[in-house]
């Protein structure tokens, strides 16, 4: 995985797009807890690269409530596990 420790995530919160950064702890809570806020969000690499920004994306469900946050390449820069609820 990515020694990547700051996610960007770009939502929207009634159609205004908030910017956030996200350790990693918290990008899997608020992936976690999307079907409860609903929010279209896009999730990207800053810090793996200097003066890159790169796009991932959540993997989809996986049993036992992990969570993947996956590259272009599709490789894990991301895991952790959610609630279930």
């Amino acid at each position: 995985m990515s020694e990547c420790s700051i996610f960007l995530v770009q939502h929207m919160i009634d159609d205004e797009l908030v910017s956030s950064l996200m350790a990693p702890q918290r990008l899997i809570d608020y992936i976690n807890m999307n079907d409860c806020h609903g929010e279209s969000y896009e999730i990207f690499d800053c810090m793996s690269e200097f003066g890159k920004v790169k796009p991932l994306r959540y993997k989809g469900w996986q049993p036992g409530c992990l969570i993947e946050v996956v590259d272009e390449a599709g490789k894990v820069v991301l895991r952790g596990y959610g609630k279930d609820h």
